[in-house]
Parts: structure tokens; sequence; C-alpha cells
């Protein structure tokens, strides 16, 4: 997806194959990083230059 001269790539995950055509938003931090979400599910993190950022899932102990 394009938003503000940047291409932000969606990761694959479990509960779509795609995101054609799907309503998703980008929110903008203060500090300039970029979250990409599908309803209330955050799919994506991002730096402020497009760039993604790694995150990690904690499994419970």
């Amino acid at each position: 997806m394009r938003y503000k001269r940047l291409a932000l790539q969606i990761p694959p995950d479990r509960y779509r194959h795609h995101y054609v055509k799907a309503k998703i938003r980008v929110h903008e931090y203060p500090d300039g990083t970029l979250a990409v979400f599908h309803g209330p599910r955050r799919l994506a993190r991002y730096k402020a230059d497009g760039q993604p950022i790694e995150t990690t899932t904690r499994k419970a102990a």
C-alpha cells in the first residue's frame, strides 16, 4: 500500500490471505512511526522512512 509516498508492505498473517480491497487505516504517531490497522487488529509497524519494525510475539510460560 502507499502512504505519503512510502510503500508499506503488509506482511501475511493467519487471518487473511491478502488485503486487496480491504479497508485499512494508517496511524501516524508523534515520533513519526506508523502502524497499519485492519479493524482493531494492528497488522504492521514501520519506522518514519517506511522500513518495517520487527515485532515479536510473547508466549505465556
